[in-house]
């Protein structure tokens, strides 16, 4: 993204109403937990048997629902999450 697209996309913001701005950030923060997941299902499909990619995705899905209460991703449950790389 250059420097201008970037500009234009925060001048885009600035216009949002605060029911806008919150909508817009869940969705922001569902397409992030997407990538998440799509990143993880493929690495499980290189390195795990099939049926233990299926174990962890069941066992992912648990802990996302039913331990955090997750169901609908959205930015009250994200707040405060920081990004940790693994080996950094």
């Amino acid at each position: 993204m250059t420097e201008n697209q970037r500009r234009r996309a925060f001048q885009k913001v600035k216009t949002f109403s605060n029911d806008r701005f919150w909508s817009w950030m869940n969705y922001i923060h569902s397409r992030a937990y997407a990538k998440a997941a799509q990143h993880y299902e493929e690495a499980m499909s290189i390195v795990l048997q099939p049926k233990q990619a299926a174990a962890v995705k069941s066992k992912a899905t648990e802990i996302r629902e039913q331990w955090d209460g997750m169901v609908t991703i959205t930015i009250e449950d994200t707040d405060g999450a920081d990004l940790q790389s693994v080996g950094v």
